[in-house]
C-alpha cells in the first residue's frame, strides 16, 4: 500500500481555541498541535469583521513572532498589554469583569488559524484561561 498521498493525524483532545483574559491570550493544546508547534507565527487582526488569526511562519518572516518556545510544552500566552487593549477596545469587553474563550477554524493551505471574536462565549467559573 502506498501511503505517499496520507498525512498523520494528531488527534488532540478539544477543538483549536483562545481565551482571551486579563492575563493575556492563551491558545488551546488543540490550537498549538494544530499549526505544528511552530517556533514562529504572524499574528494577524481584521478589525472590520472582528477577527483575529495566527499563522505559522519561519523566523526572518515579516512580522514574524516567537510562539513555541519549549517543544515539550503546549503552552502559549501573549500577555501583551497594548494587544490586550486593543481586543478589548474592539470588542468592548470588561476583561477584568469577563474572559472570553473563542473556537478557531484552521486553513491547512496556509497552517492559518482563524478566531471569530464575535463568536466568543463567556468564561464560567470552572474553566480557567489555560484552557485544556
Amino acid at each position: 500500500m502506498n501511503l505517499e498521498k496520507f498525512r498523520p493525524i494528531n488527534l488532540t483532545i478539544g477543538f483549536p481555541s483562545i481565551s482571551i483574559t486579563s492575563n493575556g491570550v492563551t491558545f488551546s493544546k488543540a490550537a498549538v498541535v494544530k499549526l505544528g508547534m511552530p517556533k514562529h507565527v504572524v499574528l494577524l487582526l481584521n478589525e472590520e469583521e472582528k477577527q483575529f488569526a495566527v499563522m505559522g511562519a519561519n523566523e526572518g518572516d515579516d512580522n514574524a513572532t516567537q510562539f513555541v518556545r519549549n517543544k515539550k510544552t503546549y503552552s502559549v500566552r501573549y500577555n501583551n498589554k497594548d494587544f490586550l487593549n486593543t481586543l478589548e477596545k474592539m470588542m468592548k469587553w470588561n476583561l477584568d469583569e469577563q474572559g472570553w474563550k473563542v473556537s478557531g477554524d484552521y486553513y491547512s493551505e496556509q497552517n492559518l488559524l482563524v478566531f471569530d471574536l464575535l463568536n466568543g462565549k463567556p468564561i464560567t467559573g470552572r474553566e480557567t484561561d489555560g484552557d485544556e
